[in-house]
């Protein structure tokens, strides 16, 4: 051994020296302080024998530490010891070995101070580092966290230490997922290895051990010592635990941290994909096992969250098929992961999806389908997730047809909660089965002239599933069948498109969208026929629609007339076949119903025109030619295959079956277009016509009419014609109406069509002699005088089919016709026929009463006849036309009558054009086409409205048909001076049809005269000039009804008319203001009338505008948004005519159009303000949205712009000025007068907020602060506090949304905005609500509930939304600077919604900021305060809240000047719930806080819970109940807390109010019931002190409680204690009282008292209340005068039996008390009354109330049970001898034996007894059983003479006992029997 060595064994010997004198703790601790880490640290020794000496003394130490658990050990310098880098590993073991032992010996403030050395001392030795972290566990919930963020963060000092952290936060998560109740024995749990399960279950923990340490991680983690991203796998598996306790808190700092995050981050998923998948560690014993379904579903509810890079595919999967297929999963967790699949298919990166996507297919598909076992709600989610998956792989998708067809049999068989998901699922498939041609080209094969398409097989297998489809049952099926139709094919395909128009004839509720779509409307009547295009001349041009929006956009291409109708009719062929197929109607069978009939004919004679190369709806007769030839080469009668051929036959079938307007029209076209080759052999339809020519439509006649005719001119010889046409005329006046009219239409068509074939067939014969022809002519002629209008109607159009084909023959021939003077009478003429017609139609024409259909067909009729006739007809029309020109005629008839003029000037039909191209009409001639000319000119000028329109319509059908005649070309100027007068007629049609003959005149100018009109035009559109017209009296002003009606009834439209009623109103000034109207309303026809005019001149000369549409398009878009509908509509039309793209020209004109409209905001007229309104709100919603000037280096268009803004205010220097001038003009218009333009204004604010706020988002960069610059101070300052709620919302709203998308440029104005918000939350509160609220004043309930309802509206406001969104960005420093406004809107508000918002924001930022916000926690605990004393329930309750809040954060001065606020407010209003509600939310948020104020609180809670309950106080009573069981533990408490309850109770005994001396009362003998013998004497006496002080004075409501208490603290008191004597004085003074109901409660006090205490005061209490039983009526025996007697007699039923009650009450208690008081030890007193007493209560009990006979039995019982003389001991010469020294007063009986006085009171006992049990009443039977067992008991055992008595007693009434049925008397009998028989 070495010197040194021995030198160190030697010191050690001396330390265990040492520690073995070491007697006391105080002595080894302060050993062990000084020598343990120098022992440990010789650890290190190179010597042997020093190293086992340490091993020694540290065993000694360890064994002396283990015995002695109050011995502190040094652990911070073992730290330090462990920590240092030339530590040892055997020196750790040791030192960490008396760390584990010292640590949790140390005060809990040195544990914490020790927590960042016990965290960052160990990073390589895991084992060691885990039993560190352990000891930690019980103490990270008790820690104190520093209050500055900075410090938080430096709190462990592990900045630099990242793999320690890591290594720390795993052992928390691993505790976190350790399940309760488990130990060492069980298997590894989900969610953790071997390893961490070992490490952290070592310590065994109970549930609620672990419970409170998981309490303990949760508060940790959340107090800001960790960073978000750290800590947020651990709160999303504590947000998972079990238990409330630790999951709510999780749950809350969950919902802040998110908002924190960024979820594109794959930092903040990856640990959870390791958490839910586990982490596949190589090493058995640290491999994860995934976690439980629980935190699975917790985990999955954040993974959805996830985008971009967070996505992390290959562990997705994993996680997507585990929860799907896996074991440990449940229903939700499936539903979530298919949710989290569809992100992924949706989200996730596309190259690495796609090479796994068919693997994720293949899982979705399995668990859909019929097979499928799964929920509902599971397949739809993945149905949803399938159709993402179609949506964005759709090569999966198109390359399994199975897929398809499996869903389509889902569909038709799932229930309708699946059948929206797989619908939408099939439509998404679609979309992956999609025809790929970008576009359609012209794919006609040469050779074949047949269009051809090739399907794959796929596509083949697809089209046969569809068809089978296509009739199903189910509509649904049949809706996602036209979806696969109309996406899966080419357009020009047949099958698709008949498989489409079968669903549209079957299924009404799908027509419309099948219409939409193969003819891109959903009307067939608005089909646009110019975008239809044939297959067949399609050409090489191609058809994009890629951008076409709208349907009405769509180019439709149509397929081939001659490959649909094949198609038709093999499809027709087949279902023929099939009798499940074909329908019957009419006893003939139908290939398809006639609803599908039709809409296959309908297209079918679209597809045959536009195969024939006509792009023009079917029946123009301008084509008629085209179809012709069309047929005529394609036609092939004897080819069964011939398309045309089958489709003749196709519509015979379906007219043999029912004529309908489709195959009529169908069969028309034909029979039109080519008579000679279909009529013949048509002919056996004849006669299934003729039947329908009496049907009851005019339509269907008329129709048929045209087909029968067609049939009859064509398919019969001339002679049969003859034959025909003479039948129908001989028969035609028997025949009914609708058959006249039917017949008379065939005769007029007929010989039209046959006039017309022999003249195309230059026949020679002499029509006026041919005499069917003549015959007709003469029963049409006579028609026209008929007074049936259908049949006048028929005849019109007979004439005019006759009159434009050949002269009407001129005959003599006598006719009635109407006199024009008299219209009731008839004459006879005998002039010509031509005369005849030509007058009678031109009576129909002029006479208002006549139908306007008629009336339009006679001018047209008129036009006819000229063109047949015109020698005879043309110079009499023009001269009768002109003289119609002021006849009131609507633009329908002017229309005609100009087609009329046209017709009779050119001598041909200009609807079908000129016979020949050298046509010339030599009956009107340049001269009499000039007079008519310069006619209508002159009358132009004329004011009259109705000849401005009838010569602006004549004018135009003249110079656009006569534009080649030289008077037109002479004239230009005067007809364009003409048109621009017009353009300012009020007439906006009169203007449209000025506009469109300007335009025919523009393109007849030359280049000056076209520049000279666009001038002329422009400034008229600009400034609205006209021309000032003459006012004559009869000059119309204001068109009928715009003014209203005279009070006469009569009209006010004219100049003369206005004058008469400002006469009658005596206000000659009015005519004045009706003037000014007149010209503002011609300013603006002005206007609109230029506007038409410049719309035609731009459709004609587009070039030439360019230089004026700078001007033009500002106005133009303005002048469209104009509120006055015609307006509005005009311009539209125009700017679509001048503007060709409508979005380039906004966007080339953006900045003029900008300025245009802000400086007409603030127009005078309103109408103005309107259009500007809507107009911005349309230009921002434009796609390109709100324009910016930040986004232009130099906008060329906003200099002037910016110029005239800052003169319209004053603009601060912000990036945005034009964005805040809009701001400032809209709050400006929604101040406005006029209610419609502040609507329109609040709209427009309403979308331009919208925009601010996308413009604000994080997506655009630089632009969004320059937005928020400009927008958010001026809405801070002038919106929020605006005088206009409705700019209040918007700002608000704007704000609110702009805070959401850009959060940082909100914190400079948060002192502002927060103060703003609070205020508008009340302000802008429902105004019912609050009335109804005020109206319930009445009903405390009933306004409670609004007004909770009204607080939960203010909570949801969009104002606290946005105080919800601020408070993550407030700092301590803005909330000090914002605390002063927001006090003194808590103060002085009277706004619910604002006292509930700043409550409400209270808690916020107390969650918010904690700690940091103490030195404000005073400031608003005082404003909190004010708001608990509130008139308002529900504003107190939220204040309550507030203070619960903040009482966490608050100095300890503060909560104890608190609670004595609150104690001194319950003082003065009891029943303020608040208080109640105050404490409540101190204990539900900082309850180890209150356990430090139990002195403060428990007094109050105590006594408040004994407050008198009634109605009002029971709610109150048991919230302060409840909360005495949340915050005491029970007796205890009251024990333990009785120094500071009792003065409470005594400041209440001595106070004035009676209430709160009962509610003490209450309490004391609370104290006393539950303490018992617990309660010390002195405080007993001490409480009996003050009670006995509180019961002097006058009686009073509660007083009971105080006798009451008293009563209770005698239980348990010493009886020879001084204070008895001053007690029972006490009771026996109050039970003296008058008072009945008070008397009740004293007296029994009184027998209680002398019980418990057992003094005897028989005497005194027999004489003071004996006479209360002999009372007959309550006080009637102290009534001495007549006159009060006669008011007690006076008293009503209900009033005599409440005083009877309580006389019953009263007697019932005397009776108790004078068997408590029988005085069990006082031998002289029973002596004296033993007798009496059994004997009045003999004689009384008959006389009683049955209650009171219970009462008497029950006090009978009790003085059994004591009377002495029942003793063994007690003879009669004792009783002598004890009594000899006093003398009786009362008494004779005293030389009576003790067995006569056993008997007699035997005796008395009995018959009371035997009285009782004669009465049918259990409670009677019960006392008296229990009076004879008590006899038996007490009645001596040699005493058989009165145990007989009493057993022949008890037998002779047995029979009464036995009749109640009551288990008590049952088993009260046998008692007594059993007692009988072993007395025998």
């Amino acid at each position: 051994m070495t010197t040194e060595a021995g030198a160190e064994i030697e010191l050690l010997e001396r330390v265990l020296l040492r520690l073995g004198c070491a007697e006391t703790d105080e002595k080894l601790e302060s050993t062990v302080a000084k020598f343990l880490p120098p022992v440990i640290l010789k650890i290190n020794s190179p010597h042997e024998l020093v190293r086992t000496k340490v091993v020694e003394v540290l065993t000694h130490i360890k064994r002396r530490l283990t015995s002695r658990g109050q011995v502190k050990i040094p652990v911070e310098e073992l730290l330090n010891l462990y920590g240092a880098p030339e530590s040892t590993t055997f020196l750790k073991n040791f030192a960490i070995i008396f760390i584990a032992m010292g640590y949790s010996r140390l005060p809990l403030d040195n544990q914490a101070a020790l927590v960042a050395n016990m965290v960052s001392c160990e990073s390589e030795l895991e084992d060691y580092q885990d039993k560190l972290f352990t000891l930690l566990l019980p103490i990270l919930g008790d820690i104190k966290i520093p209050e500055d963020p900075a410090q938080r963060t430096m709190f462990l000092k592990l900045q630099d230490k990242p793999a320690i952290t890591k290594s720390f936060l795993s052992f928390l998560l691993d505790v976190l997922l350790l399940p309760y109740g488990i130990t060492q024995d069980h298997e590894v749990p989900p969610g953790m290895s071997m390893y961490s399960f070992k490490r952290v279950v070592a310590h065994n923990w109970r549930a609620e051990e672990l419970e409170k340490t998981k309490k303990g991680i949760v508060r940790f983690i959340c107090s800001g010592v960790f960073m978000d991203l750290e800590i947020f796998p651990l709160l999303v598996v504590a947000s998972a635990d079990t238990r409330f306790s630790v999951a709510t808190p999780a749950i809350a700092e969950l919902s802040k941290v998110c908002t924190m995050l960024d979820f594109a981050n794959p930092a903040v998923t990856a640990p959870l994909y390791t958490l839910f998948i586990g982490n596949q560690n190589k090493m058995t014993h640290r491999k994860q096992s995934p976690c439980c379904a629980r935190v699975r579903q917790k985990i999955l509810q954040y993974l959805i969250k996830c985008r971009g890079k967070s996505i992390n595919v290959p562990k997705g999967i994993q996680t997507i098929f585990d929860s799907l297929f896996g074991t440990n999963t449940n229903q939700k967790c499936k539903v979530l992961s298919l949710q989290f699949a569809e992100l992924m298919l949706k989200d996730g990166p596309h190259e690495v999806i796609s090479k796994v996507s068919k693997v994720i297919l293949t899982g979705i598909v399995k668990i859909t389908g019929r097979e499928c076992v799964e929920p509902n709600d599971v397949q739809n989610a993945a149905y949803a997730a399938l159709a993402q998956h179609a949506r964005s792989f759709p090569q999966d998708v198109n390359q399994d047809l199975k897929l398809v067809l499996s869903c389509f049999n889902s569909l038709s068989t799932s229930t309708i909660e699946s059948q929206a998901s797989i619908r939408e699922a099939l439509i998404s498939m679609a979309t992956a089965f999609a025809w790929k041609a970008t576009y359609v080209t012209n794919a006609i094969n040469s050779k074949s002239n047949e269009t051809s398409v090739k399907l794959t097989g796929q596509q083949q297998l697809l089209l046969a599933m569809l068809i089978d489809n296509a009739e199903s049952s189910a509509q649904i099926v049949q809706n996602v069948t036209s979806v696969f139709l109309t996406n899966c094919f080419p357009p020009h395909y047949a099958p698709p498109r008949y498989l489409l128009l079968l669903i549209a004839g079957e299924r009404n509720s799908l027509r419309e969208n099948v219409t939409t779509f193969l003819y891109g409307t959903s009307k067939k009547d608005h089909v646009n026929f110019d975008m239809l295009h044939s297959i067949e001349h399609l050409g090489s041009n191609p058809i994009d629609n890629s951008n076409k929006l709208l349907p009405e956009q769509r180019h439709i291409v149509l397929p081939s007339f001659s490959d649909m109708m094949a198609y038709v009719n093999e499809m027709a062929q087949k279902r023929i076949k099939k009798n499940t197929a074909r329908i019957l109607v009419g006893g003939r069978t139908l290939p398809f119903s006639l609803e599908a009939y039709e809409e296959i004919q309908y297209y079918l004679r679209i597809c045959l025109w536009y195969s024939a190369g006509i792009k023009s709806a079917p029946g123009n007769e301008k084509y008629v030619k085209e179809l012709r030839q069309h047929i005529v080469l394609n036609y092939n009668v004897n080819d069964e295959n011939n398309a045309l051929h089958q489709y003749l036959l196709f519509l015979q079938h379906s007219l043999e079956v029912k004529r309908s307007e489709s195959n009529l029209l169908c069969l028309y076209d034909l029979l039109n277009a080519a008579p000679e080759i279909f009529a013949v052999k048509q002919i056996h339809l004849l006669e299934p016509l003729s039947n329908s020519l009496r049907d009851v439509s005019e339509t269907m006649r008329v129709h048929v009419a045209q087909v029968y005719a067609i049939l009859l001119a064509f398919g019969l010889p001339d002679d049969q014609f003859d034959q025909e046409v003479g039948k129908c005329l001989t028969s035609f006046s028997q025949q009914t109406l609708e058959h006249q009219h039917g017949w008379l239409l065939v005769l007029g068509q007929s010989l039209n069509r046959k006039i017309e074939f022999l003249l195309r067939q230059r026949s020679m014969k002499d029509f006026g002699k041919w005499g069917i022809f003549v015959d007709t002519i003469k029963v049409i002629a006579k028609m026209l005088s008929e007074t049936q209008w259908l049949l006048v109607s028929a005849a019109v159009k007979c004439i005019c089919m006759i009159g434009k084909t050949v002269q009407i023959p001129n005959v003599h021939e006598e006719f009635q016709v109407i006199c024009n003077n008299d219209k009731e009478k008839l004459a006879e003429d005998k002039t010509s026929t031509k005369l005849i017609i030509f007058e009678r139609v031109f009576q129909l024409l002029c006479t208002t009463s006549v139908r306007q259909k008629i009336r339009e067909e006679a001018a047209k009729c008129l036009g006819y006849l000229a063109i047949g006739d015109g020698a005879y007809f043309s110079l009499r029309n023009l001269d009768k036309i002109l003289s119609l020109v002021k006849l009131q005629k609507d633009a329908a008839l002017n229309i005609a009558i100009s087609e009329a003029i046209v017709n009779t000037i050119c001598g041909y039909d200009v609807n079908v054009g000129p016979p020949a191209e050298d046509f010339v009409n030599i009956h009107c001639n340049d001269d009499a086409f000039e007079k008519f000319l310069n006619s209508l000119l002159t009358l132009a000028t004329e004011p009259n409205q109705h000849s401005r329109q009838a010569v602006s319509v004549w004018l135009l059908g003249v110079v656009k048909h006569c534009s080649l005649r030289p008077s037109v070309l002479n004239k230009k100027q005067l007809l364009q001076l003409t048109f621009i007068e017009l353009l300012s007629d009020d007439s906006e049609f009169v203007q449209d049809v000025a506009s469109r003959g300007l335009s025919l005149v523009y393109s007849l100018s030359d280049a000056n005269g076209q520049t000279d009109l666009a001038n002329s035009l422009l400034d008229q559109l600009i400034g609205g000039k006209r021309k000032v017209n003459q006012v004559a009296p009869n000059t119309e002003l204001f068109a009928e009804g715009t003014l209203g009606k005279t009070p006469m009834g009569g009209n006010i439209t004219t100049y003369k008319e206005l004058c008469a009623l400002a006469s009658d109103l005596n206000q000659p000034d009015m005519i004045y203001k009706f003037m000014q109207l007149a010209n503002h309303n011609a300013t603006w026809t002005s206007k609109l009338g230029a506007a038409f005019g410049i719309k035609t001149l731009s459709a004609d000369s587009r070039l030439k505008m360019q230089p004026y549409l700078g001007k033009i398009i500002p106005r133009l878009y303005r002048y469209k948004y104009d509120p006055t509908p015609k307006i509005q509509n005009s311009m539209i039309t125009i700017w679509d005519s001048i503007v060709i793209d409508s979005k380039n020209a906004i966007e080339q004109y953006y900045w003029e159009i900008f300025h245009e409209l802000l400086e007409n905001f603030t127009s005078k007229e309103w109408r103005v303000r309107i259009a500007c309104c809507l107009a911005v709100r349309d230009l921002l919603k434009r796609p390109n949205g709100l324009r910016l000037r930040s986004e232009e280096c130099k906008p060329n268009a906003t200099s002037s712009s910016l110029q005239k803004i800052s003169e319209g205010m004053d603009v601060d220097e912000v990036p945005e000025p034009e964005l805040k001038e809009l701001w400032y003009q809209l709050f400006r218009v929604m101040d406005d007068i006029h209610e419609g333009t502040r609507l329109a204004a609040q709209g427009t604010a309403t979308v331009l907020g919208k925009l601010c706020t996308v413009a604000v988002s994080e997506e655009h960069g630089k632009l969004r602060s320059a937005v928020a610059t400009s927008v958010l101070p001026f809405l801070l300052n002038e919106g929020v506090d605006h005088k206009v709620g409705e700019i209040r919302n918007v700002s608000l709203k704007t704000i609110s949304d702009m805070i959401e998308s850009s959060r940082v440029n909100i914190a400079p104005h948060l002192v502002t905005l927060i103060p703003c918000l609070l205020k508008a939350t009340g302000e802008l509160e429902s105004l019912k609500l609050s009335y109804v609220s005020t109206r319930l004043g009445a009903d405390n309930e009933a306004q409670e509930a609004v007004d909770s309802l009204r607080a939960e509206a203010a909570k949801s406001h969009h104002t606290m939304e946005t105080i919800n969104k601020c408070v993550q960005f407030i700092e301590y420093p803005v909330l000090e600077k914002m605390t002063p406004s927001v006090l003194e809107l808590m103060k002085t508000s009277v706004n619910l919604g604002t006292k509930i918002g700043c409550a409400h924001f209270v808690c916020l930022i107390t969650i918010r900021l904690g700690k940091e916000m103490t030195p404000l926690v005073s400031k608003y605990l005082g404003a909190c305060f004010l708001g608990i004393k509130d008139r308002n329930a529900i504003v107190r309750k939220y204040n309550a809240s507030a203070i619960g809040h903040l009482m966490g954060l608050a100095k300890d001065q503060s909560i104890k000047n608190l609670f004595q606020k609150l104690d001194e407010l319950y003082m003065e209003q009891p029943g303020n719930r608040a208080i109640a509600l105050t404490i409540q939310s101190m204990n539900k948020r900082n309850h180890e806080m209150l356990k430090d104020y139990m002195d403060n609180v428990l007094p109050l809670i105590f006594y408040a819970m004994h407050e008198e309950e009634n109605m009002d106080s029971k709610t109150n009573i048991e919230m302060w109940k409840d909360l005495w069981s949340d915050i005491n533990t029970g007796d205890a408490g009251i024990r333990l807390n009785l120094h500071a309850i009792i003065p409470k109770l005594e400041v209440s005994l001595v106070d004035a109010s009676w209430s709160r001396k009962t509610q003490a009362g209450n309490a004391i003998h609370t104290i006393a019931v539950r303490l018992g013998p617990r309660l010390e004497e002195a405080e007993r006496v001490r409480l009996i002190m003050q009670l006995l002080s509180a019961l002097y004075g006058r009686t009073f409501q509660g007083k009971g409680r105080l006798l009451q208490a008293l009563a209770s603290l005698c239980k348990h008191l010493n009886r020879q204690h001084e204070i008895c004597l001053s007690i029972i004085e006490a009771c026996m003074r109050e039970a003296r009282k008058e008072e009945p109901h008070y008397r009740i409660l004293a007296l029994k006090a009184l027998g209680d008292v002398l019980e418990l205490l057992e003094a005897d005061r028989f005497e005194e209490v027999y004489n003071m209340i004996w006479y209360l039983l002999e009372m007959k009526d309550l006080g009637i025996n102290n009534l001495e005068d007549e006159d009060e007697m006669f008011l007690v007699k006076d008293q009503t039923i209900d009033e005599r039996n409440k005083r009877a009650q309580i006389l019953n009450n009263l007697k019932e208690v005397v009776w108790e008390t004078l068997g408590k008081s029988w005085p069990k030890h006082a031998i002289e007193t029973q002596r004296k009354f033993q007798l009496l007493f059994a004997t009045h209560c003999t004689t009384i009990l008959s006389e009683s109330t049955r209650p009171v006979q219970v009462s008497l039995l029950a006090a009978l019982t009790k003085y059994i049970e004591r009377l002495y003389i029942f003793d063994e001991a007690a003879e009669f010469s004792q009783l002598s001898e004890v009594n000899s020294e006093k003398k009786l007063k009362t008494e004779s009986q005293f030389m009576q034996t003790h067995e006569i006085i056993v008997k007699q009171i035997s005796t008395d006992v009995l018959a009371a007894v035997s009285l009782a049990a004669a009465l049918p009443h259990t409670g009677l039977k019960k006392e008296a059983l229990n009076i004879i067992l008590v006899l038996i008991k007490r009645v001596n055992i040699n005493d058989k003479q009165t145990l007989t008595v009493i057993k022949q007693n008890f037998e002779s009434n047995l029979e009464h006992f036995q009749r109640d049925s009551a288990p008590e008397v049952r088993c009260r009998i046998k008692d007594i029997e059993k007692k009988l028989s072993n007395l025998n």
